[in-house]
């Protein structure tokens, strides 16, 4: 099998959709004999927000403390290989296709079964559990994909859980309120496991010390046990276990020192204590696309993040304000996804910007440009919709001068086909 043959069989399982529930991933892993919670430990992280720039932390603090590490993200931005990575590097695309094939026999014995088909974030889920017993990985920092209780990763027991946010989002998956998002997130809380949980609403943050103390499980808050101030020479990050000062974050934007520190907390949680030289190098080391990520191309500075829910949207509005000179005029590119709510979304990102090009998404889920417009035409009166992502970014070009910033957000399949599409001419810009 090739990998772009490896590829279409995995993209060949979307249609089957996002189902929530362990029993079928849980024989999956049995039958591919996949999860060695005896040899791999797991840090699980789960979250509306942040989980991919947690899991990131994780992933370059381990690798700088030594450890063969693998990391799992959600989703993918760029490169479809970004899920499923060992140390820093992406699996490689030999050893995706060898193992998509050996998988696939299994998966399709599921079929007409009581189990039903295998999903595509299923047979993922269980290429990455593959991958990192090949590769014998000591530890994984491991990104939920939706949820928490019911999500495909949560058949691991992890060495610590983390817990980074809670918003409301996927609200027809998850529930309707912050309380029932919340249980479903508390769900990869184990019993006796440790978990870290960052800032929460209130009524967000009672449901996890409720779960945790019915599980006797450990828990430690970011503001209370584990606490991160700014100094001078950068972060100093505070644990029950240990202290840890000259921290500067490789991500920008302002959630970035809490994500940060919110990792430290969770290593020690599960009995890692690095020195601070390991500490210093991994928060600067730091790397995922797509995340408040500053790129020059053609001409032009271009600020992408992957907000699509109304508390990412207000920190995004915060980050552009902390960044951008105030006289710095802001151009939007942008359309969402179903499942997500452009109202509300627009909304909080009203004034950022004076000129926005709704554009397509190359994603079945695509919210046509059309009817999103009509979403961003109630915050930014000079609104328009194009038939091709080309067509968009030529006017967003056009209707800008290299004083100006154009911003690319609403979706992360967007910002991934944006970058794709400036990739020959881009070059990071180091703030």
């Amino acid at each position: 099998m090739t990998y772009d043959e490896a590829l279409d069989y995995i993209t060949s399982l979307a249609p089957r959709g996002w189902r929530l529930g362990l029993d079928r991933m849980a024989e999956f892993c049995k039958r591919a004999d996949l999860v060695q919670n005896d040899r791999q430990k797991f840090l699980h992280v789960a979250g509306t927000n942040g989980k991919g720039s947690t899991t990131a932390y994780l992933q370059s603090f381990l690798v700088e403390c030594g450890f063969n590490t693998g990391a799992f993200f959600s989703p993918y931005v760029v490169d479809p290989r970004e899920r499923i990575q060992h140390g820093r590097e992406l699996i490689d695309k030999q050893d995706l296709a060898s193992m998509t094939s050996e998988l696939i026999p299994i998966a399709e014995a599921f079929t007409d079964t009581e189990f039903g088909g295998i999903t595509e974030f299923e047979f993922k889920t269980a290429l990455g559990f593959l991958f990192w017993k090949r590769k014998d990985c000591d530890w994984v920092a491991l990104e939920v994909g939706l949820g928490g209780r019911l999500d495909a990763t949560n058949v691991i027991t992890a060495a610590a859980s983390l817990i980074v946010s809670i918003g409301l989002d996927h609200m027809s998956i998850l529930g309707n309120s912050i309380e029932e998002i919340a249980h479903e997130k508390a769900g990869i809380i184990k019993p006796s496991c440790p978990v870290v949980i960052g800032e929460l609403p209130t009524e967000a943050e009672k449901v996890m010390i409720c779960t945790a103390a019915e599980l006797g499980a450990p828990l430690w808050l970011v503001g209370k046990e584990v606490t991160y101030e700014a100094m001078p020479d950068g972060f100093r990050v505070t644990t029950p276990v240990q202290q840890l000062s000259g921290l500067n974050p490789g991500l920008l934007g302002d959630k970035q020192p809490h994500n940060m520190a919110l990792a430290i907390g969770g290593m020690n949680a599960a009995g890692i204590v690095l020195s601070e030289w390991n500490a210093q190098r991994g928060a600067k080391a730091t790397s995922i696309p797509g995340r408040f990520q500053v790129l020059h191309a053609r001409g032009r500075k271009w600020i992408l993040d992957g907000a699509h829910n109304p508390d990412a949207a207000l920190v995004l509005r915060h980050s552009l304000k902390h960044y951008l000179d105030p006289l710095e005029r802001v151009v939007l590119v942008t359309n969402m996804i179903s499942g997500h709510i452009p109202d509300s979304f627009y909304s909080v990102i009203n004034g950022v910007a004076d000129e926005a090009h709704v554009v397509p998404i190359g994603f079945h889920r695509a919210l046509p440009p059309k009817e999103t417009a009509l979403s961003v035409q109630k915050t930014v009166q000079r609104c328009f919709a194009h038939d091709s992502l080309d067509e968009g970014l030529q006017a967003a070009i056009q209707n800008t001068t290299p004083d100006d910033t154009i911003l690319v957000t609403g979706s992360f399949y967007l910002v991934g086909e944006v970058m794709s599409a400036l990739s020959l001419l881009s070059e990071p810009l180091h703030p």
